[in-house]
Formats: structure tokens, sequence, C-alpha cells
């Protein structure tokens, strides 16, 4: 499994930005409102980024034998491809919402509904990457099981390539 890599995160969010920026102003041209989700929808995100760290939870303290009850190498990995779609959609939902604030400050000063429900996403799209990340540290095989010796936790999780 490769790890996640910040440039291409990155190039994501700058790309996912620019996209943002385009369509806020086309928006803006038609009279339509703003793309911007609703900060309602930060809840929705927020549990997900506490779905992942539950599980991330689970995995690291199975990873340090200190789990009562040690999860299987499959459920570790399924919670590590979770974090990283967390990660990379942050990366996304971020950017966007980044590119649509810009064109509403620049187009009209911030304080505007929709430049809050923007603002709020892209803290929430930090916060999906940065969970990303920490997880993915947590499912990590620690160096004295790379071996795959293991007798209980997540052999395989970050070293099968």
């Amino acid at each position: 499994m490769s790890q996640l890599r910040p440039l291409f995160l990155l190039i994501l969010a700058v790309v996912a930005g620019l996209l943002g920026d385009i369509v806020s102003v086309l928006a803006t041209l038609r009279g339509w409102p703003a793309p911007v989700m609703h900060w309602v929808s930060l809840v929705t995100l927020l549990a997900v980024a506490a779905g992942v760290v539950v599980g991330g939870w689970r995995v690291y303290r199975t990873r340090n034998r200190t789990a009562k009850r040690a999860i299987s190498p499959l459920v570790a990995f399924r919670v590590l491809l979770l974090a990283q779609a967390a990660a990379y959609a942050g990366a996304a939902l971020g950017g966007w919402h980044a590119g649509v604030l810009v064109d509403l400050v620049s187009g009209g000063g911030f304080g505007s509904g929709a430049s809050w429900a923007a603002l709020v996403q892209v803290i929430g799209g930090v916060v999906l990457v940065a969970v990303g990340f920490v997880v993915q540290a947590w499912c990590k095989i620690p160096p004295e099981d790379s071996s795959g010796q293991g007798d209980k936790g997540t052999e395989g999780v970050e070293g099968a390539h």
C-alpha cells in the first residue's frame, strides 16, 4: 500500500481550487448563488473524520498490543484505505471551497453567508487531510514486526506494495 503523498494532495487542492474559482466566477456572472456546500454539511465531514479516527485508534491499539481484542488485518487495511480516501476528499473539498472563497472575498469582501460557509468547508477539508495522515501513521507496522512475524495485529497493512 502506498502512502499519502503530500505533494499530490497539494496539487489536488490547487486544481480543485482553480476549478472552484472558475465555477464561482461563472456562477456570479450568471446571477447564480455561490457553489458552496452549506456549513451544516460539516457535520457529515466531522462524522467521517470521527469514524476514521475511531477505526484508526483500534488499529493502533491492536498494533501496540494493548487492545483487548485484536482486529483482523483486512479490517485494518480497510481503515487505512478509508483514512487515505478521507485525505483525498478533504484536499478536493477544501481546495474547491478555497477557490470559491477567493472569488467571494475578491468580489465583495468577507462576511456573507456563502463566504463563511466556504471558510468552514476549507477548515473541514484541512481536518480530513490531517486525520488521514494521523490514521495512516497509526496503521504502520512497527519496525520489529516488519518481517510479518507478529502474533496479532496489522500484518501487511502498510507493508503490502
